[in-house]
């Protein structure tokens, strides 16, 4: 189990370093190119997809990482046990709320989906996919703290 949580966080790390050096690498594509042949219409369009899907898997990140800002002060008095039986129930409030925002972000990528972007010709589904791709990651790191929580519960020392 630690080994497939070690390959989830290698590969989530990997997707948002993709993430920025693609942004990098179309901004200065940009740049070079305002001052060579003239500015291109696509470079700035992907940037902001790739900001999208950066911004939200960084944030899967960050929860995967514990490193959100949180108020620790009530779990830490409650002690061990309760404390990470807390842990656990915010967690799955994340669950829910994840799964809640999927089942509604079926409706909206179907709607989208024949229409294109404007420079890149893609679907549009493509930047609003990154919203259920990263509730599913949110649901998948939440249940990870679960079960890290409920080993803490079990051996609180």
């Amino acid at each position: 189990m630690r080994s497939a949580f070690a390959l989830f966080d290698t590969a989530l790390r990997f997707a948002i370093g993709l993430s920025m050096a693609g942004i990098m690498l179309a901004i200065c594509l940009q740049v070079v190119a305002r001052g060579t042949i003239g500015a291109l219409p696509w470079p700035e369009e992907l940037s902001v997809i790739l900001m999208i899907w950066g911004l939200l898997l960084a944030a899967a990140y960050v929860l995967n990482e514990r490193g959100h800002v949180g108020i620790t002060y009530f779990v830490e008095r409650l002690g061990p046990k309760t404390g990470a039986l807390l842990v656990a129930a915010m967690h799955l409030l994340i669950i829910l709320f994840a799964a809640a925002v999927i089942y509604g972000s079926i409706d909206k990528l179907g709607s989208v989906a024949r229409l294109r972007t404007g420079a890149l010709g893609i679907s549009r589904a493509v930047p609003n996919l990154a919203i259920p791709v990263a509730c599913a990651l949110y649901i998948v790191v939440s249940i990870r703290i679960i079960l890290e929580s409920f080993e803490q519960w079990r051996n609180p020392g």
